[in-house]
């Protein structure tokens, strides 16, 4: 059916228009969120006769859990501020890798009825593009029932591919709202620990991925003295486009789109988003793409560093659960596959040996056993007290490996479980 593309005044929204009862509405990630379009869902959702919302990542307070009197929340689990709605049992989790996600987005198998979707300004040929997230964007507009879009003034315009014109679209609504902002992670002495044992594994001229926390900026605080960095990943943070503009990250000798930092969405800050608008070396790119396999598989010396909860003796990793949702699956494994496949890559699980209250996270049996990344995907663990280099060993000398990097006081029971 064609769309209208009608541009309605925010104020005049009426979603009963578009929405009906039991639909599953869901937006762009992280900075994308449409918060004009969320506001009035928030504030009509006693109107809708009960809306399923699918949570990704959240930087904002958009979404409370008082809301669900009348909204119903399924996601990737307790993702940024969607922590407060996890800690209340709110959300209905969906446990996939992020790579099937938006594969199932693209073939349409994964059902949405609603799309709100944050658009910036106009392009010179009159289109609007998808902002800081294309990760699942073209192909949720092209499969939805109705797309409602907000053209924000304040998106920054990012190299990417496609974008939208007003035929695209159900209604449009025009605002100039403030993104929400990824809050920046002050690495401590024990972050910079970790680093230090992951530096060594990223030599001049790989591509790297790192994900986000104290941890990675402590990591990318180290790289300053590096030469001729690439980057292939999920998310481009601050720090990522501080090594851009130091020309540690030049993406020179990258064997595919060599030249540019590529990713699917900006997570950070607005001078990471003023930043990206006026580089011409970052590529967003649909997720089908940064998280495929065999795309990573054609990078020379791909290093991804990711993070976890706690991990045991065998190498399982779980970076989701600790009694409740506290992250997701995302998309660990398949940076993790990805970095197994490339030529000389290397894949590193970095976490603290304990948690703030002195619990270890080297553990005999994970949380609920709640299973990330398999035993047999895993390569490297580190932690402050050094690095396991899993991938060829038994399980018997894994555990030793895991043992040896625990905190010392928590060796020994470690070494009685087994």
């Amino acid at each position: 059916m064609a769309r209208a593309g009608a541009e309605i005044a925010a104020g005049k929204l009426d979603l009963r228009k578009w929405i009906r009862p039991g639909d599953r509405v869901m937006w762009g990630q992280g900075s994308a969120e449409p918060l004009t379009l969320i506001d009035a869902l928030v504030r009509q959702r006693a109107d809708l006769g009960g809306v399923r919302v699918f949570l990704t990542i959240s930087f904002s307070s958009a979404l409370q859990p008082e809301y669900a009197d009348h909204l119903s929340f399924e996601g990737f689990g307790g993702l940024g501020t969607h922590a407060t709605l996890a800690k209340k049992g709110l959300i209905d989790v969906y446990p996939v890798h992020f790579s099937q996600f938006c594969r199932d987005m693209q073939s349409g198998q994964f059902k949405t009825d609603v799309f709100f979707v944050q658009l910036s300004r106009s392009a010179e040929d009159g289109s609007f593009t998808f902002g800081v997230d294309h990760a699942f964007t073209a192909d949720a507009i092209r499969h939805a029932r109705v797309v409602i879009g907000e053209i924000n003034e304040a998106a920054p315009v990012i190299r990417g591919q496609g974008g939208v014109h007003l035929q695209d679209l159900d209604a449009v609504v025009r605002s100039n709202v403030p993104m929400s902002e990824m809050p920046l992670a002050n690495p401590d002495e024990l972050d910079r620990a970790i680093a230090g044992h992951v530096l060594p594994y990223i030599e001049d001229r790989a591509t790297i991925q790192v994900g986000i926390g104290a941890v990675p900026s402590a990591i990318f605080d180290g790289l300053r003295g590096h030469k001729d960095l690439g980057v292939h990943t999920g998310m481009l943070s601050d720090p990522l486009l501080d090594l851009m503009n130091a020309g540690v990250i030049t993406n020179a000798h990258k064997p595919i789109d060599a030249g540019f930092s590529v990713c699917c969405a900006l997570y950070g800050t607005r001078r990471l988003y003023e930043g990206a608008e006026k580089s011409r070396a970052v590529s967003l790119r649909p997720a089908v793409y940064t998280h495929d396999a065999a795309t990573m598989a054609k990078l020379d010396r791909f290093i991804t560093v990711n993070s976890a909860i706690e991990v045991d003796l065998s190498g399982q990793v779980n970076a989701e659960y600790v009694g409740r949702y506290v992250g997701g699956v995302g998309g660990q494994v398949d940076f993790v596959r990805g970095a197994r496949a490339a030529k000389r890559g290397r894949s590193i699980i970095a976490l603290r040996s304990r948690t703030a209250s002195g619990k270890s996270r080297i553990v005999s049996a994970l949380a609920g056993g709640v299973v990330t990344t398999a035993r047999s995907d895993v390569d490297i663990i580190a932690t402050e007290w050094g690095v396991a280099e899993l991938a060829g060993k038994t399980l018997k000398q894994r555990a030793k490996a895991l043992i040896a990097i625990a905190d010392p006081q928590d060796r020994e029971a470690l070494q009685r479980s087994l």
